[in-house]
C-alpha cells in the first residue's frame, strides 16, 4: 500500500475512510462525484492521460469533456487543472459529476494542479508537491482493479525548462524506486523528447523550452526499467501529443513497470475531432489486462 508522504500520526485517524483514500487537511485532497463503485465485468483496465491547458477554461471545458468520454477510461488523469479548486472546487466537482466518477484534486505549488477520476477503488494518496521544489506536482493513488489486483498510479507534470526539469524528474524516479518490482504506471506530461521521436523543427532552434535535443529524463526513466507503453505497442510509430493536430512532439507518456507492462494489451495517442481545438495537448490512452 501506498503511504502518506510524512509519516501517520493518530490525527491522520479521522481522515483515513473518506471514498478509500487517505486524507489529512495538510494534504489539501479533494473529492469529487458519487463515491461508490461497481465493479465491471472485464480485468481490462483503460488509463487515459490528458494535459487540458490552463483547465480548458473559459470556453473549452465542455470539448474536454467530449473527448474524454468518448476515451471511456476508467481511470482519467489531468494534468493543468488550474482554477478547478476556486469556488470551493465547483469546476473540478462538476468534471466528477458529469464523469460520474469520485476524483482526487492534488493542488500545485504553481496553481496548475493534477486530479485523477476513477469508477475504481482508491486505497492510498500522496502529494509529492507541496513539500518538495515541484514547480507543479506529481501525486500517487493506488488502485484496485476490477478482478481484485491493486496497482500504483504516479501522475506527474514536469516544469518545461532546463535544468529545472531534469532536477524534478530525478526527484519523481526517486519517488517511484520502491514500485519497481511491482505492479505501478507513471503517466503525465513530462515536457521531455525521446531520442528517435519525429519533432517539429522549431523545437530544435537554440532557445526552445524543451532544448534542442531529448535532454535525459526519458532516458533516465527507462534506464530505472519503466517500459514506454507506447513504443512498446509501435515501437516505429511517429507519435505526437504536443500541438494536437499541428504535430509538435511527443511529450505526454504513459509508463508502466515491468511486471506491468507484461500486461499491456494497448497503448495510442487518442483521436477525436475536438481533440485538435480543446487543447494543445493530445491525450494519451492505456489498456491493461490487470
Amino acid at each position: 500500500m501506498l503511504r502518506l508522504h510524512r509519516p501517520a500520526t493518530a490525527d491522520d485517524r479521522p481522515f483515513l475512510t473518506r471514498g478509500g483514500a487517505h486524507l489529512h487537511p495538510g494534504d489539501r485532497l479533494a473529492l469529487s462525484g458519487e463515491e461508490r463503485y461497481t465493479p465491471g465485468a472485464l480485468s481490462v483496465v483503460k488509463l487515459l492521460s490528458y494535459n487540458v491547458l490552463e483547465g480548458a477554461l473559459p470556453d473549452r471545458l465542455e470539448a474536454v469533456l467530449e473527448v474524454i468520454e468518448s476515451a471511456e477510461a476508467d481511470v482519467i488523469a489531468v494534468q493543468e487543472a488550474r482554477y478547478w479548486r476556486r469556488n470551493r472546487r465547483e469546476v473540478f466537482r462538476r468534471v466528477g459529476r458529469r464523469l460520474g466518477m469520485p476524483g482526487l484534486l492534488a493542488h500545485a505549488n504553481s496553481g496548475f494542479d493534477l486530479a485523477v477520476f476513477t469508477r475504481l477503488r482508491t486505497s492510498g494518496y500522496t502529494n509529492y508537491g507541496l513539500d518538495s521544489m515541484l514547480l507543479h506536482t506529481a501525486a500517487s493513488v493506488e488502485i484496485e482493479a476490477p478482478s481484485g489486483r491493486r496497482f500504483a498510479l504516479f501522475a506527474a507534470h514536469l516544469r518545461p525548462d532546463l535544468p529545472g526539469r531534469a532536477q524534478e524528474a530525478s526527484l519523481l524516479r526517486a519517488w517511484m524506486a520502491p514500485h519497481r518490482e511491482q505492479e505501478c504506471v507513471l503517466c503525465g506530461d513530462l515536457n521531455s523528447l525521446t531520442p528517435g521521436d519525429p519533432v517539429a523543427r522549431r523545437l530544435l532552434r537554440p532557445g526552445s523550452e524543451l532544448g534542442r535535443s531529448p535532454d535525459g529524463v526519458i532516458a533516465g526513466i527507462r534506464r530505472d526499467g519503466w517500459r514506454d507503453c507506447l513504443r512498446v505497442r509501435s515501437p516505429r510509430t511517429g507519435s505526437y501529443t504536443l500541438g494536437a493536430g499541428r504535430r509538435v512532439a511527443r511529450v505526454d507518456y504513459i509508463f508502466a513497470s515491468r511486471s506491468l507492462a507484461e500486461r499491456l494489451v494497448g497503448c495510442r495517442v487518442h483521436q477525436h475531432p475536438r481533440a485538435l481545438t480543446a487543447s494543445d495537448h493530445s491525450p494519451v490512452w492505456a489498456k491493461f489486462d490487470i
